[in-house]
């Protein structure tokens, strides 16, 4: 079977039934996005009850949208992920199709072919370029669609980053207090005055007030660790900081793995509403948590991470 047909058979493979719904949620999100800039040029038209009461109905249907987006571009990232595998391979081979048709446009000028075998040979690399060029630009176009479907390209390779943030809601000048609330410390006491002045006073100590927390906030006391073990039974200790870390060979990552079959960005590990999350990024061989592979799963303490041949531990 000709090489083209088979590259054609590779792009009609590609799942692309995750583009048009998520194009969707895209447009109802920027709507959205649209609207919630326009509130802050009205904000001091309305008073801080409407604004943060439309602010809210916003930001919990901003959080809808991304809930239900959530699975579809899990598969939209794994789909694209082989198109790109695709792309490379047609890439390849029109490349080498060029240089081809150089080397017999050379061997021609230097008399090795007459111009009848050149003629015939040369329409037949011409083809062979053409039918690359042609898959080259199906498979662009297929590109761009999932594209459409992301805020940034770098959401759709790698999900690092998340849909651009609501702006915060923040009282407005008329509504604060008038007056400065001022805390005072009261003065000790006075001592009796009969009271002998060597004897010792013993007082009691005031308890520390434990600081405010907004509601809903979550405290985190310490970031937990991965143990990446080598061959020589030695493990490194690397803390897993922030929303969100990237594992991989590429030296751009949060943590850099290097072994066997790793890829560039081959998982991130995020933090989640009850823990953390280990999602794999479209890897070439996949991410096992305790022997079993995951596309995205909460991580327990002590649970064994392989990324390619490296074995690493999750601890808390």
């Amino acid at each position: 079977m000709p090489w083209k047909v088979t590259m054609k058979e590779e792009l009609a493979a590609i799942d692309v039934s995750s583009i048009e719904e998520l194009q969707r949620i895209k447009a109802e999100q920027d709507v959205i996005l649209e609207r919630l800039e326009k509130m802050e040029e009205k904000k001091e038209s309305v008073s801080n009850e409407v604004y943060s009461r439309v602010h809210a109905d916003y930001e919990s249907r901003l959080k809808g949208l991304d809930e239900e987006a959530g699975p579809l571009k899990q598969q939209a990232r794994l789909q694209y992920s082989e198109l790109k595998v695709v792309l490379g391979t047609i890439d390849t081979a029109l490349e080498t199709a060029k240089m081809d048709r150089e080397e017999l446009q050379l061997r021609h000028d230097l008399g090795e072919f007459d111009d009848d075998a050149y003629a015939k040979h040369i329409k037949e690399h011409d083809g062979k370029v053409k039918g690359h060029q042609r898959d080259l630009g199906d498979g662009e176009g297929i590109r761009d669609r999932f594209l459409s479907a992301f805020h940034s390209e770098d959401e759709l390779e790698t999900g690092s980053e998340t849909l651009p943030p609501a702006p915060p809601v923040e009282p407005k000048a008329d509504d604060q207090p008038k007056t400065a609330k001022i805390k005072t410390i009261p003065a000790e006491p006075p001592a009796p005055a009969n009271l002998d002045k060597t004897a010792a006073i013993s007082l009691p100590t005031p308890e520390p007030e434990a600081p405010e927390q907004p509601d809903g906030a979550t405290m985190i006391l310490k970031w937990p660790k991965l143990l990446v073990h080598s061959d020589t039974g030695h493990a490194e200790e690397h803390a897993v900081v922030g929303v969100e870390t990237v594992l991989g060979s590429g030296g751009d990552c949060g943590i850099v793995v290097e072994g066997k079959k790793v890829s560039a960005k081959h998982a991130s590990i995020a933090l989640g509403p009850t823990g953390h999350l280990i999602r794999d990024l479209g890897s070439q061989v996949g991410t096992l948590v305790n022997g079993v592979e995951v596309s995205e799963r909460e991580l327990a303490n002590g649970d064994t991470i392989q990324l390619g041949e490296v074995k690493m531990t999750f601890t808390v």
